[in-house]
């Protein structure tokens, strides 16, 4: 398929997608959210494809969040609000998904930007990377991706990002500090380290037991603790007897490195 919003590169089985709209600042409208759906069904339906990453094009923002100006013109044309609805398949499906994803914010990151944040496995961050929000400054709603984001920081900081909208940042450091991001780097070095944990993920882990440990440990979350840790007794039952299990053991007694298939 040929993308028109965003770049995707593969080497070997791991698959980069970036947001290619630096002139408006990597703003999601209807195109790229229909090329985001499709690059991520390839992702899902695609046996080998093992990690992906998500980026931006340029050095000044990640993702800027809904296209507004594309939004507006909708609302008028239509007489109810646009713009929400674009979302929910593509991140519905990022949901979905067992298969890991790495997060490299290369810049801000703004409202319907957090969806990728939120539903990202990993994310690392360049030093001059933001978090901000503005949906209450044009009268809308953030609800979905803050609330992804609330599992993963301080509610509090989440509430005033979204209450106070545009006049309350938080940056890389404070959102490392807080557990959101794994690794803050120098810009120059963001994509690099991107790549090298995905290859980790894909030359070293067995893709089973990578979508297996996803799996337990997000249904565990939304179980809670006194239903969630038994639940993740029955995830490890799900893979025991794959053949990526009995070749891990064979590798380790042979003292080598594994060849693991995904299945």
């Amino acid at each position: 398929m040929e993308y028109k919003d965003i770049l995707v590169e593969k080497r070997g089985r791991i698959v980069c997608v970036t947001l290619n709209r630096p002139e408006r600042a990597n703003a999601i409208g209807v195109d790229t959210s229909k090329e985001l759906l499709q690059v991520f069904t390839d992702y899902r339906d695609d046996p080998q494809q093992w990690a992906m990453i998500l980026t931006g094009a340029g050095d000044r923002s990640f993702c800027s969040g809904m296209y507004v100006t594309e939004a507006a013109e909708k609302t008028a044309e239509k007489g109810k609000t646009e713009g929400y609805t674009i979302f929910k398949p593509w991140t519905d499906m990022m949901q979905s998904i067992r298969k890991p994803f790495i997060c490299a914010l290369n810049g801000h990151c703004v409202g319907g930007g957090w969806h990728l944040v939120a539903d990202s496995d990993i994310v690392i961050a360049a030093e001059h990377a933001q978090f901000l929000d503005t949906h209450v400054n044009i009268g809308l709603i953030n609800g979905v991706e803050s609330a992804g984001l609330a599992f993963k920081m301080p509610l509090g900081i989440v509430l005033r990002m979204v209450i106070e909208g545009r006049h309350y940042r938080v940056s890389a450091q404070q959102a490392y500090q807080w557990g959101l991001v794994s690794e803050v780097l120098p810009a120059d070095k963001l994509m690099a380290k991107a790549w090298e944990i995905a290859t980790h993920i894909v030359e070293e882990a067995a893709p089973l037991a990578v979508q297996g440990s996803k799996k337990a440990i997000l249904g565990a979350l939304d179980r809670g603790p006194t239903a969630g840790i038994p639940y993740t007794w029955t995830v490890l039952t799900d893979i025991q007897d794959s053949a990526d299990t009995k070749e891990g053991f064979r590798a380790f007694v042979e003292k080598r490195k594994p060849r693991f298939a995904g299945r």
